[in-house]
């Protein structure tokens, strides 16, 4: 009897613990992640092609989407491939973001987790129309 009532007490006590240095940060509500990118004022906005695929551009991200998809944001695609290294091989990895800015012309290329790395390349045609000649390549319309 003693050892089912010590049996049941391991079980309960090891059910409880948890693991204090696995914290997912990205659950908590005014939790602000890292700034891996700071697209130029000219080309934040939404932009469409003619086959509905989308990037939106925001003051520190870039979204893109395929037709009846929901929008997909690279900052997580980044600090998903951080924390995967973290939490896999408990070592940091860096996720080598390059973002380059002229005047007209913007790109981003960073690594993402088993994949290959993303490169978005954009160069503005008009104060409404960019072409994109790197990830999903094509001619987007301001919305």
């Amino acid at each position: 009897m003693k050892k089912l009532i010590l049996l049941f007490t391991f079980i309960s006590l090891a059910s409880c613990s948890h693991d204090a240095d696995v914290h997912d940060y990205k659950e908590e509500k005014n939790y602000q992640g890292p700034r891996y990118m700071d697209p130029p004022a000219w080309i934040q906005g939404t932009w469409m092609d003619d086959k509905q695929r989308a990037f939106k551009f925001t003051q520190d991200d870039l979204l893109y989407k395929y037709p009846m998809q929901n929008f997909i944001s690279t900052s997580d695609e980044i600090y998903d491939y951080e924390s995967k290294y973290w939490k896999e091989y408990e070592q940091y990895q860096n996720p080598n973001v390059q973002e380059v800015e002229l005047i007209d012309y913007y790109s981003l290329k960073y690594n993402c987790y088993g994949a290959p790395s993303k490169k978005f390349m954009f160069t503005r045609i008009s104060e409404n129309q960019i072409e994109s000649t790197g990830f999903m390549p094509g001619i987007y319309t301001k919305q």
